[in-house]
């Protein structure tokens, strides 16, 4: 029993880690490109960049388009939904869990305010309810939170608002390069909507993963920083599929299906743990990740719960 306790959590931190990786650390040393991998064709036939407003650029180039309206995003609503079943077996006995996690935010960044609800619903295992706020005050980034037991609240980083910040999730999608793809016409919530297909390579995962330090919480498994770096060995490419509303010309949607480099990030683990994984054996049969964005430039108040600040 403490075997298979001891690896479910090495599992949700693994899970933690890639899914931070691949959300807010993405593209952040890419360099902006004009076309981000989606090519807009000149008279001649060469690709090129071009300088006409957003709004001329419907027909031609909504990725183009996309790109310049996120550069002026005064707030937003957000919501982040990852669902991933996992299971494994450890001590002669087997555990399946499936769980889903959701995070409803606004956003606003002049000055900087969010609020966000997370909640963490694990099924027979529980579910649990997490309710933060953030803000530019003169004495920093403050963040206050309440789990259901009351308020806390604590003085944070510039990069600890990063990672909440869906807007940057989507620019750097945007202006990363990851050879995005058009795919023709979809719908997202019943909206036309242009849809386009890319991907984060295993090496660039590999290279996020370890650049981000999004896998030190680990060592306290016993892990030491060789074995980490052999975890990431060929975990495959993350496909994103991005899509853009057709009306706005605002990105509205991504999803990321991470359940191969999961299944593989596992299977490394238990190789690299060696004597101390005896006996473990641990499938991810499901893992996406996807947020939706909306009312762009619409949320003009978000007032922190006086009670909040009193802690």
């Amino acid at each position: 029993m403490k075997k298979r306790n001891r690896f479910l959590a090495l599992i949700l931190t693994a899970a933690l880690s890639m899914s931070m990786a691949a959300c807010g650390s993405s593209g952040a040393d890419s360099e902006t490109s004009g076309d981000a991998g989606v090519e807009t064709e000149a008279e001649g036939g060469a690709a090129e960049e071009t300088e006409a407003p957003a709004e001329q650029e419907e027909a031609a180039d909504p990725f183009a388009a996309a790109q310049e309206n996120m550069a002026s995003v005064t707030s937003l609503d957000a919501s982040l939904n990852m669902e991933m079943d996992m299971t494994m077996s450890a001590d002669g006995q087997e555990q399946n869990l499936e769980s889903v996690t959701t995070m409803e935010m606004s956003c606003i960044y002049d000055p900087l305010q969010i609020k966000m609800d997370m909640t963490v619903d694990a099924g027979e295992a529980g579910s649990a309810t997490t309710s933060i706020y953030m803000e530019n005050t003169d004495d920093g980034y403050m963040a206050y939170m309440n789990d259901g037991s009351g308020w806390q609240s604590q003085q944070i980083s510039a990069a600890e608002i990063d990672e909440y910040d869906f807007s940057t999730d989507m620019s750097l999608y945007l202006n990363g390069n990851y050879n995005f793809q058009a795919e023709g016409k979809d719908e997202v919530d019943g909206a036309a909507a242009y849809k386009y297909t890319g991907a984060i390579t295993g090496d660039e995962m590999k290279e996020l993963m370890l650049s981000s330090g999004a896998l030190n919480s680990v060592s306290q498994f016993g892990v030491d920083t060789s074995q980490i770096d052999g975890m990431l060995d060929g975990l495959g490419d993350l496909k994103i599929d991005l899509w853009i509303d057709e009306a706005t010309l605002y990105p509205v949607k991504y999803e990321i299906d991470m359940t191969e480099p999961m299944n593989t990030l596992m299977g490394n683990m238990v190789e690299a743990l060696g004597e101390q994984a005896q006996g473990v054996s641990m499938s991810i049969p499901k893992m996406v990740m996807s947020m939706t964005c909306s009312n762009y430039n619409g949320v003009t108040e978000i007032v922190v719960p006086e009670e909040a600040k009193a802690n």
